[in-house]
């Protein structure tokens, strides 16, 4: 097996194969079809890649643990995704994956690639609010998507995005996340993660569609010390434990694309009552900020299209579709 490209996926394949039990040199040399110096060659690239890799004069060697990175290796064995996520771009570290995302979406990018990096330095949140990540904690990542809907319906996908967000991280985690509309995830009224979609779009069609998405997953809470408008929180911090990022990925994105079929398939009416079940916002008492207007007053619900219903302290009935909700208090709470 000397073809370029094979033979460290397939040593990294035996030995996850052993479960942490040792091979020796000469058997994965022979299984390979290389010489011991070779195998040894191999090791040192895993080793150097992050894998943590134990070596025994007698023994041979043992798998310990694989990097703290996303890698398309590691993420191709467990993603079951149809078309979401494929293909992967696998970034240590970029200023914003939108921007990332968007630049190979002008290059014809298809439907369902995916954008990560294991740091952002430069993340844009909406309104050009700032979103950084320290390396290898969050999960920082953008979708390329061309859906069969029109541009009417972005908002939507945010709000679709937010819906399987949650799901997961309840789901998977046993952990009340709500949403915040339209695109934060709350955890006990502090933020953990974050929506920001980015479109390009003809009068009748969405040409593109890059949604991108930060998740606070094992930072620490000295890592959340700063002045933000919500407190901040992480998965790892709500659990009491870090979390495998590279798994929960897999999963987010199975959930994102049930979800997005759904929406394709079905509308946006089948989704609505998850949406207000799970809405941190519903029946709250809210300060609404659209440009240089404020509203202020109860939310009442949301429309069929994902827009707030709001009656204000002057008894008026707006309806909100876009806007950044400044203040959020529960009377009840």
């Amino acid at each position: 097996m000397d073809q370029p490209g094979t033979v460290r996926p397939a040593l990294l394949g035996l030995l996850k194969s052993a479960h942490g039990q040792y091979l020796s040199g000469p058997a994965l040399a022979r299984q390979l079809g290389l010489s011991r110096t070779a195998v040894w060659k191999q090791i040192q690239k895993l080793t150097a890649a992050g894998y943590r890799i134990e070596a025994h004069p007698r023994k041979g060697y043992r798998l310990l643990g694989g990097p703290d990175r996303i890698l398309p290796s590691e993420l191709s064995e467990i993603l079951t995704t149809e078309w979401l996520g494929r293909p992967y771009h696998h970034l240590l570290s970029t200023e914003s994956t939108n921007s990332d995302a968007i630049r190979l979406a002008q290059q014809g990018a298809a439907h369902g690639t995916l954008v990560l990096a294991e740091q952002q330095t430069a993340g844009r949140g909406r309104l050009d609010r700032r979103w950084e990540a320290p390396a290898g904690r969050a999960l920082t990542f953008s979708l390329v998507l061309r859906p069969a809907l029109p541009p009417s319906s972005a908002p939507q996908i945010t709000l679709v995005a937010a819906l399987a967000l949650v799901h997961c991280i309840r789901d998977h985690y046993r952990i009340p996340a709500r949403i915040k509309w339209p695109n934060d995830i709350l955890i006990a009224t502090r933020k953990a993660a974050g929506i920001l979609t980015e479109m390009q779009a003809e009068n009748d069609r969405i040409r593109f569609l890059v949604l991108g998405i930060g998740i606070n997953c094992n930072q620490s809470r000295d890592d959340l010390q700063g002045s933000f408008r919500y407190p901040a929180t992480s998965i790892a911090i709500e659990s009491g434990a870090a979390i495998d990022r590279c798994a929960f990925l897999a999963a987010l994105l199975a959930t994102l694309e049930t979800h997005f079929e759904r929406l394709e398939q079905f509308g946006f009416a089948g989704l609505l009552d998850q949406l207000q079940e799970y809405s941190e916002v519903l029946g709250a008492q809210v300060v609404v900020q659209i440009g240089e207007k404020t509203i202020t007053g109860k939310v009442e619900g949301m429309t069929a299209e994902g827009a707030l219903k709001i009656l204000t302290v002057s008894g008026s009935h707006e309806i909100i579709w876009a806007g950044d909700i400044t203040r959020l208090t529960h009377p009840s709470r």
